[in-house]
């Protein structure tokens, strides 16, 4: 049995709940970026944006 699409929509919008997270995704949008370049623009410490990477994976 498949998992149902409102179902899926729900997990990738969860994924989406952070705005560190969505941050990310704006910078990697534009073009690839080493960890320690999203640093400063993200505003977190980098354990905390590993985790948020992690989350993303």
């Amino acid at each position: 049995m498949s998992t149902p699409l409102y179902q899926l929509k729900a997990e990738f919008f969860k994924t989406l709940g952070h705005p560190a997270r969505i941050r990310v995704l704006e910078l990697l949008s534009e073009r690839e970026h080493a960890v320690a370049e999203m640093l400063p623009e993200v505003g977190i410490e980098a354990a905390h944006l590993s985790q948020q990477l992690a989350v993303l994976r």
